[in-house]
């Protein structure tokens, strides 16, 4: 599974131990006229970004296709992208080490969608940083993971409540927010788009990027889905989720990033995994075709995989007595 949150997890473990060796050395450090870490955020940045730029992420392990599709998202971008995109760049965030989607608000209260394998629990949400893109640069730590509303480990799915820090990046979140299309149908072959936090091929300039390239697409049937065990082999998931096949290009980090319809900006999933590292025939596009045209079942083993709306929404709705989750619901024809 693309589990950032287990890659998070391990830089907070390093960080955690080493953040205790920096308070009890503050004096020093800064005696010394050291002040390289002046807060938990940089230290936290700094750790990251010395690991990407160690080369820990090749595009190569992650690659579908014969070029690599994600593209950095900045203002000459957006200046020039479809009012669909548009709309979902808007509402990603880089939630901690991953990716989620903001939902608006609903029942009195700001909500993001992510992985229950990014966020299980109220102990993983806790304090964990919102960062929302306000062109060509983001609002860090403009918001926090307040609590868990929901979450569902079958469809790797959860609801958070997220707080803002002041009433100003709340105020420019009006209209940001999108809906997820319940009843949205799962067809072969639909083009598809999606923007997030992958670190393959990563700088520490930029990070957020988005993929809309002839590969990503639905490979599975239409309407096909599988309980299927985690394909990644870097860092499997427990257990199995609910998915459907695509050949969008992402990578650990992308974890929780809305997956799309590029014709109409529906939001008709939820990236939740992949095979990593790829086999490099997935590179060539002969194969793809081959397996496309064919129904191969190495499109159940070979491709990226994402949670289709449709079994997140049967999962809520056995808690729609919740407002929250009823509210999300209605919004998404869920009801």
């Amino acid at each position: 599974m693309f589990h950032v949150n287990h890659v998070a997890q391990a830089f907070r473990m390093i960080r955690n131990h080493l953040v205790i060796a920096v308070i009890a050395l503050g004096a020093t450090a800064c005696g010394s006229g050291s002040s390289r870490y002046s807060s938990l955020r940089d230290f936290r940045e700094v750790i990251k970004l010395d690991i990407l730029d160690s080369g820990g992420y090749p595009v190569s392990n992650y690659q579908i296709g014969p070029e690599w599709g994600r593209f950095d998202i900045n203002d000459a971008v957006m200046n020039t992208a479809t009012p669909q995109f548009q709309r979902l760049v808007k509402a990603t965030a880089a939630i901690g080490s991953a990716t989620g989607y903001y939902l608006g608000t609903h029942n009195g209260i700001h909500v993001l969608a992510t992985n229950n394998h990014v966020i299980p629990t109220d102990g993983s949400c806790f304090m964990t940083t919102i960062s929302f893109w306000f062109g060509d640069n983001f609002v860090t730590d403009s918001a926090y993971c307040r609590r868990v509303i929901a979450t569902w480990k079958d469809v790797d799915f959860s609801l958070v409540e997220i707080r803002f820090m002041d009433e100003v990046p709340a105020d420019r979140m009006v209209g940001r927010g999108v809906n997820i299309r319940f009843d949205a149908p799962i067809q072969k072959g639909r083009e598809l788009m999606m923007a997030g936090f992958g670190v393959a091929g990563v700088t520490r300039h930029q990070q957020f990027r988005g993929t809309w390239d002839a590969d990503c697409k639905v490979y599975s049937k239409d309407n096909e889905f599988r309980f299927m065990s985690d394909p990644d082999q870097v860092n499997p998931g427990e257990g199995k989720v609910w998915l459907f096949s695509l050949g969008c290009d992402i990578s650990h980090g992308d974890s929780g990033s809305a997956i799309a319809a590029r014709d109409n900006g529906d939001i008709i999933g939820i990236i939740s995994t992949g095979r990593i590292p790829k086999n490099p025939k997935v590179r060539d596009a002969a194969y793809l075709d081959q397996i496309f045209s064919s129904d191969s079942e190495d499109v159940w083993g070979e491709l990226g995989y994402a949670v289709p709306a449709v079994k997140i929404g049967e999962y809520m709705r056995r808690q729609s007595s919740d407002p929250v989750i009823a509210s999300v619901l209605r919004a998404g024809n869920g009801l």
